[in-house]
């Protein structure tokens, strides 16, 4: 029984990444023809990911959770340990700081860019929601147990970074990612998320960051 969990989330993963290939790289460019790309980016990053990540993943969760590293009652906060949370409250200081020193740095204040706006928030939001849900809240849930947790995040590191490669390579920025510092950047980021949720034990920490880390790239 306790493989079976992790066939399940394993072929919900793969069923997901083919719907989202799919999504990314056929129907949106269809879309973009005919479409603001505001609400393309509603459809996609709410609508979509809400029907496709957030539901299927916590429909799973809910009926497999006695078999996962944290139960369903678990995963909003097991720890009354304050200390517990410090990680979290740490990578914000660390990640405001990646941003707001280059960005003051270049432009002797802190600007916000233009582009910014309540639809790039909440796409950011929900990002954090339904990513984390997904591949920490499922897919790395369903592998902890039993298995040596660094080796279950850089696992998960790896399918957080390949659900990436569709957009990027239908902006065509798919190279230029692989061969700088992006791709590293998701992975060290994933294994941030994870680690801090675990150390919490509250899949919130995890999506906090997440959704402050998407925040920070669309407004400065």
């Amino acid at each position: 029984m306790k493989q079976n969990v992790r066939l399940i989330a394993a072929s919900y993963y793969l069923v997901l990444y083919v719907l989202w290939a799919i999504l990314e790289c056929v129907i949106v460019p269809k879309l973009e023809l005919q479409t603001n790309h505001v609400y393309i980016d509603i459809i996609k990053e709410i609508i979509c990911k809400i029907l496709f990540w957030f539901i299927p993943a916590l429909l799973l969760i809910l009926r497999y959770s006695d078999q996962m590293f944290f139960k369903k009652s678990e995963l909003l906060g097991n720890s009354k340990k304050a200390v517990d949370y410090i990680p979290m409250c740490i990578f914000i200081i660390l990640f405001t700081a990646w941003f707001l020193i280059p960005n003051y740095y270049q432009n002797g204040t802190i600007v916000i860019n233009r582009s910014f706006n309540a639809e790039a928030a909440l796409s950011a939001i929900f990002a954090g929601i339904t990513e984390e849900m997904v591949f920490r809240g499922l897919l790395l849930n369903s592998a902890l147990k039993d298995r040596r947790t660094w080796v279950v995040f850089s696992g998960n590191a790896v399918m957080f970074l390949l659900i990436h490669f569709p957009i990027w390579i239908r902006e065509g920025i798919f190279v230029t990612y692989m061969t700088n510092i992006v791709f590293l950047q998701l992975i060290a980021l994933s294994l941030i998320f994870s680690w801090t949720f675990v150390k919490s034990r509250n899949i919130l920490t995890a999506i906090i960051l997440h959704a402050y880390w998407d925040l920070l790239c669309c407004m400065l």
